[in-house]
């Protein structure tokens, strides 16, 4: 009895004992592990922090959608380039996210989307939310002639916008007033009309009406096409620039993204593994933005360029029409006055001539008067006389 009673203690005691019967460790052999485990995971960072050298303490300003309310400076996290960065700065914290400042401590990568705890009291993983300020901060130096082009594209289309108007470059209203103008005969009216209006048409016009009175028809049409196109030439400036940029920028962003591409193979050249694919990968997609933001500038200044192309080509034409209308008046007021000219020239003529004539009336019949009188004296002489005056006439 005392056997079976001392048994079933003995039973109890192991029941009771931690561990046995639900797969538990024991405590010193757990803690041993995680020691082991916080050495070696201390001596991999140190590994990685060598491998990938001093940083420059570059300051980059990031804002996430996760919840920081833990962050506190100090703490230091990684991204998948093998950088630390060092948390700088909070500018504001809490459960729906925030912004904060890292500073780059090992390493020369980027901060990325997305960041590791390394050590501190922050969130295990913080994703960053990049702004399109900082994809075209990361997008390299080639972003900012593309960002130029852009500028010159939106100032372009607004002055666009602004002179390729048929009310500014052919205004009906001076047209129809020039039209009466000409009709009239009234050159002068025609010319301060066209003096008081701004445009294509009113700057051909006044070529036309220029040293009128001096010039013949065909000089004032080559004057007139001269003018016309050199005004044609200066309204094609717009035009042709938003031509350029449409063809510069993608040009410029292919060459930032390839520059970009040979900055990120270098960079990840010493990188193995699951790491340096994962840097190669976040390089060429923060690199394409350079092609992205140029082909954005250049697919709407190709648009904008056949858009006001087309419409100074139906201006010009509308133009062309107005002005030979306006020669053809001119055409025939020179044809008049020519005709008044020489109608002129006549009258001018015959009046110089009537004294002419009149007095080779008077010389004719001063001639007849005299021959009738010597036939008056020879029928009055005897007949010897007569003849001896016949003889003498030569």
């Amino acid at each position: 009895m005392p056997g079976t009673v001392a048994g079933l203690a003995a039973l109890l005691l192991l029941l009771a004992a931690p561990g046995v019967f639900c797969g538990e460790k024991p405590p010193d052999k757990l803690d041993l592990e995680s020691i082991l485990a916080d050495k070696d995971k201390a001596e991999i960072l140190k590994t990685e922090m060598e491998e990938a050298g001093a940083g420059d303490n570059k300051e980059f300003s990031i804002a996430t959608d996760s919840s920081i309310s833990t962050l506190e400076i100090g703490d230091v996290y990684r991204n998948d380039e093998k950088t630390f960065f060092k948390v700088s700065g909070i500018k504001s914290k809490g459960s729906n996210g925030g912004a904060f400042v890292l500073q780059r401590t090992t390493g020369m990568g980027e901060p990325g989307q997305k960041l590791v705890r390394v050590s501190g009291v922050g969130p295990l993983t913080i994703a960053a939310r990049l702004t399109l300020l900082d994809l075209y901060i990361m997008g390299g130096p080639f972003l900012h002639p593309i960002a130029l082009l852009g500028f010159a594209a939106i100032i372009l289309a607004i002055n666009s916008i602004l002179i390729y108007r048929k009310s500014r470059q052919c205004p009906p209203k001076f047209i129809e007033a020039a039209n009466e103008a000409l009709e009239k005969g009234d050159v002068r009216r025609f010319e301060e009309l066209a003096l008081k209006e701004k445009g294509l048409l009113p700057c051909v016009s006044r070529a036309l009406v220029d040293r009128y009175e001096t010039s013949t028809l065909q000089e004032l049409k080559e004057r007139c096409e001269i003018i016309a196109e050199k005004q044609v030439q200066r309204l094609r400036i717009p035009v042709k620039a938003l031509n350029l940029i449409a063809v510069a920028a993608p040009l410029l962003g292919l060459l930032g993204t390839i520059v970009g591409m040979v900055i990120v193979f270098d960079a990840v050249a010493g990188a193995t593994g699951a790491s340096k694919a994962a840097a190669l990968a976040a390089g060429i997609r923060v690199k394409l933005f350079s092609t992205a933001s140029a082909l954005i500038v250049a697919i709407p200044s190709l648009f904008l360029y056949f858009i006001f192309n087309q419409k100074l080509s139906s201006i010009i034409a509308d133009c062309e029409v107005a002005a030979e209308r306006f020669t053809h008046h001119l055409a025939l007021l020179k044809r008049k006055g020519k005709d008044r000219a020489n109608a002129e020239d006549e009258d001018e003529e015959q009046a110089e001539d009537t004294p002419v004539r009149a007095r080779k009336a008077a010389r004719d019949d001063e001639s007849d008067e005299e021959e009738a009188e010597e036939e008056e004296e020879e029928a009055q002489q005897p007949p010897t006389r007569k003849k001896a005056l016949k003889e003498a006439r030569p």
